[in-house]
């Protein structure tokens, strides 16, 4: 039989990808057989919709649930042959699909979204920028704030690594002295850069230099600065068109800290642990014993029950709540820690808190899968369907664009992986992505790019010391430009870890947290990556425009980015202007004809026939 479907052609799934709540849908299959009926599956039930029969396949309209969820679908073929089954690939990466002679097979997915959901606009137009705050400027001297900690005399001494003095594991308690006060004095470089938000790691009271282990969350940590300080950081980063939004550790706090207080630092009789008639006892999973349930089997970092009613108080429901208290002192947003180890619950109600506090501030969720269809703890997350994140951080983007870099993939399966992602998110989360290219939970992408692993047996200062040199470094600059080229000419938002933009190195946590390298900076790769945020601020349809795959084969993807109309895709008034741009991963120069970009090819320059791309190099074709 002639059956053919794909669900990102609009001849046979209109419209593209995730639809609101009510919308209708058309789905059209060829196919020359007898009947053809599309199985959908949705609200917990089968129902089953017989196709309409047209000159060379069958055509069938649905209206989506009104009630925000996935909804799943397929085809059941009837013909002289039998009975057959038209699935999602394998990969479900969706598009072509795969015919099967028996019921068994990956049904195709629709995020049927709320339609009323959007998110903030000023942050589809952003350009992101990470901080580790201890190691990105200090400014002045800040007081010792415990007798075991180790503060750097000099910037660019390596780590001192200590045992934590009460748990199993690294105490991570030495410091450079990098401060809220170091990043306002910092603002012009990053305004220059062309920054417009900065992503703050922790910066509440916490005994780590990570500040992943919470001890207070309404306090700024003394090694950092004040409230004061923050409140301030805040004002001159909106003078110059920069908004700042914090890390939320929501899901465990640290041991020392005054809800827990395991080492009685707090007061003999304060804290979960030394007190069973805490206040903050409900807020934890422990057992009479003393025993309890920490993250990861972090002792030092014990489990929050997020739902416990005082706990949901104090973060999000008071009016004083921790939410809404850093978005009243300035911060424009949350991007929140292991959100996929939150209740769905929890986050429902930050979500609804925070917006009550600033109706425009982000909520952005760590997941590092596809969000859209996440199991967490054998739960089906509903992360993305109105009432929970506005955003996630797109690590599939990133792992597909490394492995494509790298040459661990070829462009056509690139392109199948990053269409997924574009097919299953709602428009405003797809604008909205956190695209990363590194952070403080990855090794530094130049490192990474460089292909060579930092072995497990060096010693700690022998993996402090680890650089790339020779070509191995020349390669790896390439390979970053290439990457952070599609970055800024990509849907979503880009987001630099610090010190990328300058070329740092290193590998896993914690050598992917060096202080930035002030006196190391590479001049070409630092004007890469300023002209093209410049490209990106300087042009609407990079930041509202729609995406067009053109060409994915080999090493080689062009793609194009456009506004035409006067609007953007969210139908707000935007500049018409397109750009085509095109990578070329491979170690090989390509040529090829101007027509293998099809009906798109007059868009090129006047007078190009030939596309020609050296190795490892990017390039541009756009006019407006």
């Amino acid at each position: 039989m002639n059956i053919y479907y794909n669900s990102r052609d609009l001849k046979y799934k209109k419209p593209f990808g995730a639809v609101k709540t009510g919308e209708k849908v058309s789905f059209f299959i060829t196919c020359d057989a007898d009947a053809v009926t599309l199985r959908l599956w949705f609200d917990n039930r089968e129902t089953l919709v017989p196709m309409t029969k047209t000159k060379d396949g069958f055509s069938a309209s649905f209206k989506m649930p009104e009630n925000p969820q996935l909804l799943w679908y397929h085809f059941i073929i009837d013909s002289y042959e039998g009975r057959k089954y038209y699935f999602n690939n394998e990969n479900r990466y969706g598009g072509e699909g795969i015919l099967k002679d028996i019921p068994d097979g990956n049904s195709y997915q629709i995020t049927v979204f709320k339609k009323d959901f959007k998110t903030p606009d000023w942050f589809k137009k952003s350009v992101m920028y990470q901080i580790f705050p201890d190691r990105f400027f200090g400014s002045g001297v800040l007081p010792k704030k415990r007798d075991e900690y180790i503060l750097h005399k000099d910037w660019y001494e390596p780590f001192s690594f200590q045992k934590h003095p009460h748990e199993n594991g690294p105490a991570c308690n030495d410091f450079y002295g990098g401060n809220l006060n170091g990043i306002c004095e910092k603002l012009p470089y990053l305004k220059d850069l062309g920054i417009s938000v900065i992503y703050l790691n922790p910066i509440f009271d916490a005994y780590s230099n990570h500040k992943y282990d919470t001890a207070n969350y309404s306090e700024i940590d003394p090694m950092f600065g004040t409230e004061e300080d923050f409140i301030n950081l805040c004002k001159e980063a909106e003078k110059l068109g920069i908004r700042i939004i914090l890390d939320g550790v929501f899901s465990h706090t640290g041991s020392d800290s005054i809800y827990f207080n395991k080492y009685g630092n707090y007061g003999e009789n304060q804290g979960a642990y030394r007190d069973k008639n805490s206040p903050y006892r409900k807020w934890y999973k422990m057992s009479d014993d003393g025993s309890y349930e920490s993250w990861w089997g972090c002792t030092n970092l014990p489990n929050i029950n997020e739902t416990e009613p005082t706990y949901l108080d104090y973060i999000l429901r008071d009016e004083d709540a921790i939410i809404k208290k850093w978005l009243r002192l300035g911060a424009f947003g949350w991007r929140l820690d292991v959100a996929d180890e939150l209740p769905g619950e929890f986050i429902k109600i930050l979500r609804s808190e925070a917006k009550s506090e600033k109706d425009d501030c982000v909520i952005i969720g760590e997941v590092w899968e596809d969000a859209s269809n996440k199991i967490s703890y054998s739960e089906q997350r509903e992360y993305l369907l109105g009432d929970e994140l506005d955003s996630v951080m797109n690590y599939p983007f990133k792992d597909s664009m490394i492995d494509f870099i790298m040459g661990n993939i070829d462009a056509d399966k690139f392109q199948n992986q990053i269409m997924q992602i574009m097919e299953n998110y709602p428009p405003h989360v797809l604008y909205s992505l956190m695209n990363i290219a590194g952070t403080h939970d990855t090794a530094r992408i130049k490192t990474v790019l460089g292909g060579k692993n930092i072995p497990d047996s060096l010693s700690e200062y022998d993996k402090w010391c680890f650089s790339l040199n020779g070509t191995d470094e020349s390669l790896a600059i390439d390979r970053v430009m290439l990457m952070a080229f599609m970055q800024m000419t990509f849907v979503g938002v880009p987001c630099i870890y610090y010190g990328d933009e300058i070329g740092m190195e290193g590998g896993r946590d914690p050598y992917n947290r060096k202080p930035y390298t002030w006196r190391k900076i590479n001049p070409e790769l630092f004007d890469f990556y300023k002209t093209h945020i410049k490209y990106r601020n300087d042009n609407d349809f990079l930041k509202g425009g729609s995406f067009v795959p053109l060409y994915a084969e080999g090493n080689v993807f062009i793609y194009l980015r456009e506004i035409k109309g006067g609007k953007d895709i969210f139908g707000k008034k935007a500049e018409n202007g397109y750009g085509i741009f095109a990578v070329n991963c491979g170690n090989d120069t390509f040529e090829a004809p101007a027509s293998i970009l099809g009906q798109y090819a007059c868009l090129l320059p006047e007078k190009t026939d030939k596309i020609i791309l050296s190795p490892h190099k990017s390039h541009v074709f756009w006019g407006k």
